[in-house]
């Protein structure tokens, strides 16, 4: 079986950068996605071509892997070392030459255990030295190609955990599948579910789903980690002569206990009552208070303003300098 030409498949230079390669990718699954094309099977063999070309371009390892051996580089259990050890030492199989060369060393179990999807000519492989005989065939495994989706939620979803309903395409057609969102989950972070991606070919194993979470923003709330941080607004009397709000948090409200001549943009923490991720300790809640003011136009305000103007003993920017 010949090796395709991954850079033709994607119209792209051998040495082309990571960006032109999913710059071509993506006009080219654009152009050929089967929503585009439904019952064009031509336009459908030519998508999961371009899939599998970036999908192995686009990562680094597999691509010096292609570059140097091919499409059997990229066979599970290849080995890279013994591959060369074989071809540049290689005199005979079986007998006269250098004779007892386990075929399994190269390819790993996948090799020795046979089956699966992919082929090959033993005398493609080594140029006709010492092979057993005319049309002997090796069949290897191929694994699935990744799969890329996104998920979005809600911000009280992202903190509490949830799960969602999602519909993935694939060259394989479309299903629908229900997602666990775990606790704590951050804007534009990744979630691999295994095994859920493309098919693999005949014993291959199936690829992976990746999801990116997308999380809508909340007004006063964002997370950091397995904490959990939040603006609260206060008026000028609490943060001066100390109060106690109420701040609502995953367990349910509590009451925030602000101290005496709090200033603004103080940090008060509540232990215990951040984030809970399965075997980690829950996080603490961080509020960042905000010290607030009426709306202006009120001659009373204004009056009780000069009133607290009139207490500072000195200019409260006299040590502002540069």
């Amino acid at each position: 079986m010949a090796d395709r030409d991954f850079y033709k498949i994607l119209g792209v230079s051998r040495d082309a950068s990571p960006d032109e390669l999913k710059k071509a990718y993506r006009q080219l699954a654009r152009e050929l996605h089967p929503d585009r094309n439904p019952d064009d099977q031509a336009a459908e063999e030519r998508f999961k071509d371009v899939s599998n070309a970036y999908d192995v371009l686009s990562d680094e390892r597999k691509r010096k892997l292609y570059d140097e051996f091919g499409e059997m580089g990229l066979r599970e259990g290849f080995d890279p070392d013994q591959y060369r050890a074989a071809t540049q030492g290689f005199g005979g199989f079986g007998g006269g030459g250098s004779g007892g060369f386990d075929f399994g060393d190269l390819f790993g179990a996948a090799a020795r255990s046979g089956g699966g999807s992919f082929e090959f000519n033993l005398e493609d492989l080594f140029g006709g030295r010492g092979r057993p005989g005319a049309g002997t065939y090796v069949r290897v495994p191929r694994r699935g190609a990744d799969l890329q989706s996104e998920v979005t939620v809600d911000f009280r979803e992202a903190v509490l955990g949830c799960t969602k309903e999602l519909s993935v395409r694939s060259a394989e057609g479309a299903r629908t599948m229900k997602v666990r969102i775990p606790p704590g989950a951050r804007n534009d972070g990744k979630i691999r579910l295994r095994g859920q991606g493309g098919r693999g070919a005949d014993g291959g194993p199936d690829g992976d789903l990746v999801l990116r979470v997308k999380v809508r923003k909340h007004p006063y709330f964002s997370i950091r980690g397995r904490q959990l941080h939040v603006k609260v607004p206060v008026t000028p009397l609490e943060a001066y002569a100390g109060a106690k709000v109420s701040v609502p948090t995953p367990e349910g409200s509590v009451q925030l206990s602000i101290p005496a001549g709090s200033e603004n943009g103080a940090k008060l923490r509540l232990r215990g009552k951040g984030i809970e991720q399965k075997g980690k300790p829950r996080g603490d809640l961080i509020a960042h208070l905000e010290v607030v003011l009426p709306e202006s136009g009120s001659e009373e305000v204004t009056e009780a303003l000069k009133t607290v103007e009139a207490a500072f003993g000195e200019n409260p920017r006299e040590d502002l300098k540069l």
